[in-house]
């Protein structure tokens, strides 16, 4: 619901102006805009003065482009020519979903229901819409169960590739808990580590603006990236160029620093952790000189880095997918986060702290997996995955697709992502999109899968 300004309208002989202040819609994050209109069309978005997230980023400033574009996907359509060509023609609503129906039932028939599956995107979140359809068993989920009554398992996503190793995997091994319920005290940090994330490319991009601030306090800020990011230029601060991978090695560097100088909270280690001991050789061998060899970076930096994290009153770290992206993610994640806790800032101020669980959950519905029938793709490959998600695994669909294993997937329903962009490897996404017997993909825009496609269908924006 938008409410209006006081006297928002101003108006010539020929041009209407007005000014709504709303939520921008381009992704969920609910940043707070002023949606200024001509003639009732967006023409740009302000942010809206002390709202919480009042902050307009480069994709809020694309709102009128993205919303009037030319290539927006507005109607149903259907394939006309060969699969690969991208030729299409415009149907109604009625027609698609009957065309959708009698495919899904026509191969659950042939294959069975377990040959069906739907894969949800970046584009597919928006809390309202991932609670309504969430698969009942997990924490959270950005997959959508709309399959499971038809009698398939198989519903994965974006999750397959980032957030369920740090949001929910490694941080459940190394807390006891999801990182929904921990957050960063920036604002009370003294020295912030910014490692594999940027967050001046965020939705929103809100915590640039906190660590600017901290900055303007005196906060120092360290970037660990393998390139040069947004975040390091617009923050003008320290860059710590790191060898893409690495990221796990630099962190058992530093913990060997912290040992070796005495420098952990021995507290802390007696009273909250399990295998220190253990961690205490197996780091031995992680020396500055060793893991400069590794990673890149000098090895009298990784420790000074080390005694500055020692040193902090409060170290806050913010972290995401760049080090999901990589072998032993998980483990590169978990070795930060120890490094972070051994050095003392895990539930104080200007450190890692524990929120109340849990969140508002609006329009929650959750649905069971079918009782019957065999359990989605990768969960025996996967199964650590499976037990934190219960979802399939996307990184087997190629093999499901194309070699029956360990069953056939004959269609696919792809919402708010492009696999081809997303994955690794699209040659082999090609070939698996290409041999499909029933494709559909749902975008606002034609994405490199739509090509492949049996049916597109629009999405809407959030305005």
């Amino acid at each position: 619901m938008a409410i209006q300004l006081k006297n928002p309208k101003i108006e010539t002989p020929d041009v209407t102006h007005k000014i709504v202040p709303s939520v921008c819609g381009i992704c969920p994050a609910g940043c707070g805009v002023n949606v200024h209109l001509v003639n009732g069309k967006i023409e740009r978005l302000t942010p809206i003065k002390n709202h919480p997230h009042g902050i307009v980023c480069p994709r809020g400033m694309a709102a009128k482009e993205i919303v009037y574009s030319p290539d927006r996907i507005l109607h149903p359509q259907r394939r006309v020519g060969a699969r690969g060509e991208g030729k299409f023609e415009r149907i109604s609503w009625d027609d698609a979903y009957t065309i959708i129906v009698e495919q899904l039932h026509a191969i659950s028939k042939k294959y069975g229901p377990e040959a069906n599956c739907i894969y949800t995107g970046r584009g597919n979140f928006e809390f309202g819409l991932n609670e309504m359809f969430a698969p009942a068993g997990t924490v959270e989920s950005s997959a959508n169960a709309v399959l499971f009554p038809l009698g398939s398992p198989n519903t994965t996503g974006v999750g397959s590739l980032c957030y369920a190793a740090y949001g929910m995997i490694a941080s459940r091994a190394c807390f006891g808990d999801y990182i929904r319920n921990i957050t960063e005290d920036l604002d009370n940090a003294d020295l912030i580590l910014i490692w594999g994330e940027n967050p001046a490319t965020d939705s929103s991009p809100i915590n640039l603006r906190r660590i600017k601030k901290a900055q303007r306090r005196g906060a120092q800020v360290v970037v660990i990236d393998h390139r040069r990011s947004e975040t390091a230029r617009a923050l003008r601060t320290e860059w710590l160029g790191i060898r893409p991978g690495t990221d796990g090695a630099l962190a058992l560097g530093m913990i060997h620093v912290l040992i070796q100088e005495s420098l952990f909270d021995a507290q802390f280690v007696s009273e909250w952790t399990h295998g220190f001991e253990e961690l205490r050789p197996y780091v031995a061998d992680f020396t500055p000189a060793r893991v400069e060899s590794i990673t890149g970076v000098p090895a009298e930096r990784i420790r000074t880095l080390a005694r500055q994290i020692a040193a902090a009153q409060g170290c806050s770290v913010l972290m995401y997918s760049g080090l999901e992206y990589s072998n032993s993610g998980v483990q590169a994640i978990r070795a930060v986060w120890i490094l972070q806790a051994l050095a003392g800032h895990l539930d104080v101020p200007g450190g890692k702290l524990f929120k109340m669980p849990n969140r508002l959950k609006l329009n929650r519905r959750l649905t069971d997996p079918p009782s019957a029938g065999p359990k989605p793709i990768g969960a025996t490959e996967y199964p650590l995955y499976y037990e934190t998600r219960k979802e399939a695994h996307a990184v087997m669909l190629p093999q499901a697709i194309l070699h029956s294993n360990p069953y056939p997937v004959r269609s696919l329903i792809i919402s708010g992502s492009s696999l081809l962009t997303a994955w690794p490897n699209p040659a082999l996404w090609q070939r698996a999109l290409a041999a499909l017997d029933f494709l559909v993909v749902i975008n606002r825009f034609p994405t490199a899968d739509a090509r492949f496609a049996d049916l597109l269908l629009p999405a809407t924006t959030g305005f």
